[in-house]
């Protein structure tokens, strides 16, 4: 039997998930871990799949979360992938925006738009747009990085019905997004790990540097 993986290191937790390919959800799993504090998600992952007699070898679909979010969490999921599946035939890899995986899609109306918003730091938000297309939520092509004023004459003249967002960022996102959108927000205490797993807009490309950056990468 084969089997299809997700992994996140896009914000304050890792998350992994395992999944029969095409069929049943195993787990989803969730732990405190950040950008270079993450020396044990390797060793965490093969514990998880242990659980369920699942070695690497036996992935053959692996989704990693492409942000946006901390760009050292981000590359070291990527590369963590890259590595194992590196040279491996009849294996496929892909990023998926880890924003389709917050909020439910069933609660949109076909062609309907939303947004993921996330903290941006710097007293920021980064504004992640989608669209439901064909019942799942996929990007529409906007984003945006707003402070507390941009923010209010953004919603000024676009609004969503419904939009989403981490709720462990909660604290920051509320000193700039104004109160009527905070009205219309709701949290999630992580990003759907199935979501990412399942999403079927996004084919299996083989390119783990299709990472989000809204605000521009830094590299030293």
């Amino acid at each position: 039997m084969k089997y299809s993986a997700a992994i996140d290191l896009s914000g304050k937790f890792a998350g992994f998930a395992l999944a029969e390919t095409g069929g049943e959800l195993l787990l989803a799993e969730y732990k405190p871990m950040h950008g270079r504090s993450s020396a044990g998600l390797s060793a965490w992952m093969l514990e998880l799949m242990a659980k369920f007699s699942v070695a690497p070898a036996d992935i053959d679909r692996w989704t990693v979360g492409g942000g946006p979010g901390s760009f050292t969490g981000m590359r070291l999921a990527a590369a963590l992938v890259e590595g194992i599946t590196i040279g491996k035939a009849g294996v496929m890899t892909r990023c998926v925006p880890g924003a389709v995986a917050l909020g439910d899609a069933s609660e949109f109306d076909e062609g309907e738009k939303t947004a993921s918003v996330f903290d941006g730091r710097n007293n920021e938000i980064l504004l992640f747009e989608l669209i439901r297309r064909n019942g799942e939520m996929i990007p529409s092509g906007e984003t945006q990085v707003l402070d507390r004023c941009q923010a209010h004459e953004y919603f000024a003249v676009r609004s969503y019905r419904k939009m989403a967002a981490l709720d462990y960022e909660a604290v920051n996102i509320e000193k700039v997004l104004p109160a009527a959108e905070l009205e219309k927000t709701s949290w999630a205490e992580h990003l759907s790990l199935e979501k990412l797993i399942e999403c079927r807009y996004k084919d299996f490309d083989n390119d783990l540097t299709a990472l989000v950056y809204i605000r521009p990468a830094v590299f030293s």
